[in-house]
């Protein structure tokens, strides 16, 4: 049976990710990876990196916009693959998560900068 591709499992629809930086730490370490974001919601994203991250790694992810910057935003590696460009890996959102500093502030910032990636997709088309 073949598996399900990235947008048939998702349960919430994500933005295209136009000028959107990445860095992800993993728990535990120091060292961060830099990259790019692919998609985004307020639920989740997708990040194209130089390195890959094992699934069910916990990472704390630095994401800047031309508008905002959140930083320590949790989340949990659902998948990562091999690209001719790099990795892609898809991480969901943990702000619910006792590791989550500022939750209600982190998840209201997260929909703003989806809203942001909305209006900027529907202004282009």
């Amino acid at each position: 049976m073949p598996s399900k591709s990235h947008s048939e499992r998702r349960e919430h629809v994500r933005e295209i990710a136009t000028g959107l930086l990445v860095s992800a730490r993993r728990k535990g370490r120091l060292t961060r990876l830099q990259g790019i974001a692919v998609d985004f919601s307020r639920h989740g994203i997708g990040i194209l990196i130089d390195q890959p991250l094992p699934k069910d790694t916990t990472v704390y992810l630095s994401i800047t916009g031309q508008k905002q910057h959140l930083d320590n935003v949790v989340g949990i590696v659902h998948n990562c693959t091999g690209q001719s460009d790099g990795f892609r890996c898809g991480i969901q959102f943990r702000t619910g998560s006792e590791l989550q500093d500022e939750k209600a502030n982190v998840e209201a910032r997260l929909g703003e900068l989806e809203q942001e990636l909305q209006q900027a997709s529907s202004s282009e088309r």
